[in-house]
């Protein structure tokens, strides 16, 4: 099942917009499967940017389908000119998150929390600073 993205949310009010603020007015795509071992997850790659106090941010949502390529969606959007390129996954029941020099525990795990909050599965965030 194939839905928009505002759709979804109107049906679905747990869903935090702040994590879907990232397809930036775009028609995002979501997708839910209807196996028994079900799950919703994007279609697509969002992107947004947001200046907070003087400092830009780039955050990056995208599908993914196992740990490599989370690694390669990284590679991808990675910007090595950035101060900080924090992110998190999740994978069913297998996550990783990362704060890139932040202090501990104040960026990789809130993009995570974001995530899980939002029943959205098999998806990749990062942050850019």
């Amino acid at each position: 099942m194939t839905t928009s993205l505002t759709s979804y949310l109107k049906l679905n009010p747990r869903i935090p917009a702040s994590l879907f603020v990232i397809a930036g007015g775009k028609k995002a795509m979501v997708s839910t499967s209807k196996a028994p071992d079900s799950y919703t997850a994007i279609r697509e790659r969002f992107t947004l940017e947001r200046e907070i106090k003087k400092s830009k941010f780039i955050a990056i949502a995208g599908p993914i389908s196992d740990e490599q390529s989370a690694h390669s969606f990284l590679a991808e959007v990675r910007d090595p000119r950035a101060t900080h390129n924090c992110w998190a996954y999740k994978l069913g029941d297998q996550y990783r998150c990362n704060d890139d020099g932040e202090p501990s525990g104040t960026a990789g795990k809130p993009i995570y929390s974001a995530i899980v909050s939002s029943g959205i599965d098999r998806v990749m965030v990062v942050v850019i600073r």
